[in-house]
Protein backbone atom coordinates (compact mmCIF):
# COMPACT_ATOMS: atom_id res chain seq x y z
CA UNK A 1 0.00 0.00 0.00
CA UNK A 2 1.19 3.60 -0.91
CA UNK A 3 0.21 6.11 1.83
CA UNK A 4 -1.33 8.72 0.17
CA UNK A 5 -1.29 12.55 1.42
CA UNK A 6 -1.55 16.42 0.17
CA UNK A 7 1.33 17.71 -1.64
CA UNK A 8 4.46 19.22 1.02
CA UNK A 9 7.11 21.51 -0.18
CA UNK A 10 9.57 19.29 -0.03
CA UNK A 11 7.84 16.37 -2.65
CA UNK A 12 7.76 19.32 -4.83
CA UNK A 13 10.54 18.84 -6.74
CA UNK A 14 10.27 14.76 -7.14
CA UNK A 15 6.58 15.50 -7.73
CA UNK A 16 7.44 18.07 -10.82
CA UNK A 17 9.93 15.85 -12.00
CA UNK A 18 7.28 13.25 -11.91
CA UNK A 19 4.69 15.15 -13.41
CA UNK A 20 6.87 16.50 -16.37
CA UNK A 21 8.22 12.95 -17.22
CA UNK A 22 4.88 11.11 -17.16
CA UNK A 23 2.99 14.25 -18.35
CA UNK A 24 -0.14 12.63 -18.03
CA UNK A 25 -3.96 13.77 -19.10
CA UNK A 26 -4.44 17.34 -17.70
CA UNK A 27 -1.04 18.12 -17.81
CA UNK A 28 0.07 21.63 -19.70
CA UNK A 29 3.32 22.73 -20.32
CA UNK A 30 5.06 24.85 -18.15
CA UNK A 31 2.35 23.95 -15.52
CA UNK A 32 4.20 23.95 -12.21
CA UNK A 33 3.01 22.11 -9.25
CA UNK A 34 4.18 24.87 -6.52
CA UNK A 35 2.08 27.30 -7.86
CA UNK A 36 -0.75 24.89 -8.17
CA UNK A 37 -0.99 24.12 -4.83
CA UNK A 38 -0.38 28.16 -3.82
CA UNK A 39 -3.61 28.53 -5.95
CA UNK A 40 -6.13 26.51 -4.60
CA UNK A 41 -5.64 23.14 -6.58
CA UNK A 42 -5.37 19.99 -4.24
CA UNK A 43 -2.57 18.04 -5.64
CA UNK A 44 -2.02 14.43 -3.72
CA UNK A 45 1.02 12.16 -3.73
CA UNK A 46 1.59 8.57 -3.41
CA UNK A 47 4.16 7.65 -1.29
CA UNK A 48 6.80 4.48 -1.67
CA UNK A 49 9.06 4.96 1.51
CA UNK A 50 10.04 8.42 1.90
CA UNK A 51 9.93 9.14 -2.51
CA UNK A 52 7.38 10.44 -4.32
CA UNK A 53 5.59 7.44 -6.25
CA UNK A 54 2.61 9.01 -7.97
CA UNK A 55 0.10 12.28 -8.19
CA UNK A 56 -3.26 13.32 -9.03
CA UNK A 57 -5.44 16.51 -8.52
CA UNK A 58 -8.35 17.34 -7.36
CA UNK A 59 -11.00 19.35 -7.63
CA UNK A 60 -14.86 19.71 -6.98
CA UNK A 61 -17.20 21.17 -8.92
CA UNK A 62 -21.28 21.31 -7.99
CA UNK A 63 -21.12 18.55 -5.51
CA UNK A 64 -19.31 16.58 -7.83
CA UNK A 65 -15.30 14.98 -7.50
CA UNK A 66 -13.34 15.73 -10.36
CA UNK A 67 -9.49 14.44 -10.97
CA UNK A 68 -6.57 14.60 -13.43
CA UNK A 69 -3.18 14.46 -13.82
CA UNK A 70 -2.97 10.96 -12.43
CA UNK A 71 0.36 9.48 -13.12
CA UNK A 72 2.85 7.11 -10.81
CA UNK A 73 6.34 5.25 -11.33
CA UNK A 74 5.52 1.86 -9.36
CA UNK A 75 2.94 -0.23 -9.71
CA UNK A 76 -0.26 0.09 -7.41
CA UNK A 77 0.63 3.83 -6.50
CA UNK A 78 -2.30 4.77 -9.53
CA UNK A 79 -5.00 2.61 -7.69
CA UNK A 80 -4.01 3.99 -4.34
CA UNK A 81 -4.19 7.24 -6.19
CA UNK A 82 -7.89 6.91 -7.56
CA UNK A 83 -8.88 5.27 -3.47
CA UNK A 84 -7.58 8.49 -2.44
CA UNK A 85 -9.93 10.88 -4.18
CA UNK A 86 -12.65 8.76 -3.34
CA UNK A 87 -12.15 9.28 0.00
CA UNK A 88 -11.39 12.57 -0.11
CA UNK A 89 -14.40 13.35 -1.75
CA UNK A 90 -16.55 11.14 0.69
CA UNK A 91 -15.30 13.16 3.62
CA UNK A 92 -16.65 15.74 1.69
CA UNK A 93 -20.07 14.47 1.90
CA UNK A 94 -19.55 13.87 -2.47
CA UNK A 95 -21.40 11.07 -3.89
CA UNK A 96 -19.79 11.24 -7.62
CA UNK A 97 -16.41 11.11 -8.74
CA UNK A 98 -15.60 11.62 -12.67
CA UNK A 99 -12.44 12.35 -14.85
CA UNK A 100 -11.78 13.21 -18.48
CA UNK A 101 -9.82 10.56 -20.25
CA UNK A 102 -8.50 9.63 -24.05
CA UNK A 103 -10.86 7.43 -25.38
CA UNK A 104 -7.84 5.80 -26.95
CA UNK A 105 -5.85 5.13 -24.27
CA UNK A 106 -5.89 2.45 -21.44
CA UNK A 107 -7.29 4.47 -18.97
CA UNK A 108 -10.99 3.79 -19.73
CA UNK A 109 -10.20 0.29 -18.80
CA UNK A 110 -7.99 0.55 -15.96
CA UNK A 111 -10.51 2.98 -14.06
CA UNK A 112 -13.29 0.93 -15.09
CA UNK A 113 -11.57 -2.07 -13.06
CA UNK A 114 -11.57 0.53 -10.25
CA UNK A 115 -15.60 0.98 -10.61
CA UNK A 116 -15.76 4.15 -13.29
CA UNK A 117 -17.83 4.09 -16.06
CA UNK A 118 -18.12 6.01 -19.12
CA UNK A 119 -21.11 8.40 -18.97
CA UNK A 120 -20.25 10.44 -21.79
CA UNK A 121 -18.12 11.40 -24.72
CA UNK A 122 -16.16 15.22 -24.39
CA UNK A 123 -13.53 16.74 -26.73
CA UNK A 124 -9.86 16.49 -25.39
CA UNK A 125 -6.61 18.94 -26.83
CA UNK A 126 -7.16 19.32 -30.45
CA UNK A 127 -10.60 17.62 -30.60
CA UNK A 128 -8.86 13.99 -30.08
CA UNK A 129 -12.36 11.81 -28.89
CA UNK A 130 -12.52 11.96 -24.88
CA UNK A 131 -14.58 9.44 -22.38
CA UNK A 132 -16.00 10.71 -19.11
CA UNK A 133 -16.23 8.11 -16.57
CA UNK A 134 -17.84 7.98 -13.52
CA UNK A 135 -18.01 6.29 -10.05
CA UNK A 136 -21.11 6.60 -7.77
CA UNK A 137 -19.61 6.32 -4.20
CA UNK A 138 -20.82 4.50 -1.35
CA UNK A 139 -24.35 6.21 -0.76
CA UNK A 140 -23.12 6.08 3.36
CA UNK A 141 -19.86 7.55 2.98
CA UNK A 142 -17.72 7.58 6.27
CA UNK A 143 -16.90 11.18 6.29
CA UNK A 144 -15.00 13.16 9.02
CA UNK A 145 -16.95 14.93 11.60
CA UNK A 146 -18.33 18.11 11.38
CA UNK A 147 -19.57 21.09 14.20
CA UNK A 148 -23.22 20.50 12.50
CA UNK A 149 -22.88 16.54 13.59
CA UNK A 150 -22.48 17.56 17.42
CA UNK A 151 -25.85 16.31 18.43
CA UNK A 152 -26.42 13.39 16.66
CA UNK A 153 -22.39 12.08 17.97
CA UNK A 154 -23.50 12.96 21.59
CA UNK A 155 -26.44 11.05 21.46
CA UNK A 156 -24.94 7.84 19.76
CA UNK A 157 -21.52 7.89 22.02
CA UNK A 158 -22.53 9.60 25.05
CA UNK A 159 -19.83 12.41 24.74
CA UNK A 160 -20.16 15.53 25.24
CA UNK A 161 -21.48 17.51 22.10
CA UNK A 162 -20.01 20.59 23.19
CA UNK A 163 -16.52 19.41 22.23
CA UNK A 164 -17.31 18.44 18.99
CA UNK A 165 -19.02 21.94 18.48
CA UNK A 166 -15.97 23.31 18.60
CA UNK A 167 -14.60 21.77 15.24
CA UNK A 168 -13.70 18.82 13.83
CA UNK A 169 -11.94 16.33 15.89
CA UNK A 170 -8.92 14.41 14.97
CA UNK A 171 -9.70 11.10 14.19
CA UNK A 172 -13.63 11.56 14.51
CA UNK A 173 -15.27 10.08 11.77
CA UNK A 174 -19.55 9.55 10.29
CA UNK A 175 -21.42 7.25 8.92
CA UNK A 176 -23.63 9.91 6.52
CA UNK A 177 -26.99 8.83 5.14
CA UNK A 178 -27.71 12.09 3.71
CA UNK A 179 -27.63 14.97 6.50
CA UNK A 180 -28.46 12.16 8.93
CA UNK A 181 -25.89 10.39 11.14
CA UNK A 182 -26.60 7.13 11.11
CA UNK A 183 -23.21 6.10 12.66
CA UNK A 184 -19.76 6.91 14.68
CA UNK A 185 -16.58 5.51 14.90
CA UNK A 186 -12.87 7.25 15.89
CA UNK A 187 -9.31 6.21 16.21
CA UNK A 188 -6.28 7.57 17.88
CA UNK A 189 -2.76 6.75 17.41
CA UNK A 190 0.13 7.17 20.01
CA UNK A 191 3.67 8.01 19.35
CA UNK A 192 4.42 4.33 19.08
CA UNK A 193 2.77 3.20 16.73
CA UNK A 194 -0.08 1.72 18.29
CA UNK A 195 -3.69 2.76 17.10
CA UNK A 196 -7.31 2.32 19.22
CA UNK A 197 -9.94 2.17 17.61
CA UNK A 198 -13.49 2.50 19.19
CA UNK A 199 -16.29 -0.30 18.54
CA UNK A 200 -18.53 1.56 15.36
CA UNK A 201 -22.09 2.32 17.04
CA UNK A 202 -24.73 3.02 14.98
CA UNK A 203 -28.99 4.17 14.87
CA UNK A 204 -31.18 1.22 14.84
CA UNK A 205 -31.74 0.20 11.82
CA UNK A 206 -28.53 0.50 10.34
CA UNK A 207 -26.76 -2.42 12.15
CA UNK A 208 -26.41 -5.77 10.75
CA UNK A 209 -25.20 -4.39 7.50
CA UNK A 210 -21.96 -5.17 8.14
CA UNK A 211 -21.41 -1.22 8.02
CA UNK A 212 -19.33 -1.36 10.97
CA UNK A 213 -16.43 -2.96 8.49
CA UNK A 214 -16.32 0.17 6.57
CA UNK A 215 -16.81 2.41 9.22
CA UNK A 216 -13.29 0.55 10.68
CA UNK A 217 -11.81 0.56 7.38
CA UNK A 218 -11.83 4.42 7.75
CA UNK A 219 -10.02 4.71 11.23
CA UNK A 220 -7.78 2.64 9.93
CA UNK A 221 -6.55 4.45 6.80
CA UNK A 222 -6.79 7.61 9.38
CA UNK A 223 -4.95 5.85 11.90
CA UNK A 224 -2.29 4.77 8.94
CA UNK A 225 -1.76 8.30 7.48
CA UNK A 226 -0.99 9.49 11.00
CA UNK A 227 2.02 6.83 11.20
CA UNK A 228 0.24 3.77 13.56
CA UNK A 229 2.10 0.52 12.24
CA UNK A 230 -1.28 -1.69 13.58
CA UNK A 231 -4.62 -0.46 14.39
CA UNK A 232 -6.57 -2.47 16.97
CA UNK A 233 -10.69 -2.32 17.97
CA UNK A 234 -12.41 -4.35 21.18
CA UNK A 235 -14.12 -7.62 20.27
CA UNK A 236 -17.89 -6.62 20.47
CA UNK A 237 -20.80 -7.98 20.05
CA UNK A 238 -21.97 -6.05 17.14
CA UNK A 239 -18.17 -7.16 15.66
CA UNK A 240 -18.30 -11.09 16.00
CA UNK A 241 -20.53 -11.87 13.37
CA UNK A 242 -18.65 -9.86 11.47
CA UNK A 243 -15.21 -12.04 11.70
CA UNK A 244 -15.38 -13.11 8.21
CA UNK A 245 -15.66 -9.98 6.91
CA UNK A 246 -12.87 -8.35 9.15
CA UNK A 247 -10.68 -11.06 8.51
CA UNK A 248 -11.05 -10.55 4.72
CA UNK A 249 -9.81 -6.87 5.46
CA UNK A 250 -6.81 -8.21 7.13
CA UNK A 251 -8.41 -7.92 10.44
CA UNK A 252 -7.87 -11.06 12.93
CA UNK A 253 -8.32 -11.60 16.40
CA UNK A 254 -5.91 -11.68 18.95
CA UNK A 255 -7.55 -12.31 22.11
CA UNK A 256 -9.98 -9.57 23.11
CA UNK A 257 -9.24 -7.39 20.42
CA UNK A 258 -9.56 -7.47 16.60
CA UNK A 259 -6.29 -6.36 15.36
CA UNK A 260 -5.04 -4.79 11.71
CA UNK A 261 -1.06 -4.40 10.63
CA UNK A 262 -0.34 -1.42 9.06
CA UNK A 263 2.70 -0.08 7.50
CA UNK A 264 3.31 2.34 9.19
CA UNK A 265 4.65 5.10 6.81
CA UNK A 266 4.27 8.28 9.19
CA UNK A 267 3.43 10.80 6.51
CA UNK A 268 1.87 13.54 8.91
CA UNK A 269 1.45 13.94 13.01
CA UNK A 270 -1.61 15.28 12.59
CA UNK A 271 -4.87 14.48 10.29
CA UNK A 272 -4.42 15.01 7.00
CA UNK A 273 -5.45 18.31 5.93
CA UNK A 274 -7.75 18.04 2.51
CA UNK A 275 -9.24 22.01 2.19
Amino acid sequence: MFPARSLAEDDTPAAQALLDRLRPCGYEPGMELAVLAQTGHRIIVALDGAQVAGLVRFREDEGIAWFDLLCGDVVGAGRELVRAVGRVAQDRGLRLSRANVPEDSRLPDYLGRLGYGPIGRVKGPGGAPWLTVERRLPLLPVREQRRSDAAAIGALTGEDPWVFEQGTRPGWFVLADGDLVAGVVAAKADRTGQAEARVPVTRPGYGGRGLEVWMLERAATWAETNGATSIRVPVAPVLEPLKRELEDRRWFREGDVFAKKLTGERVALEPVEWD
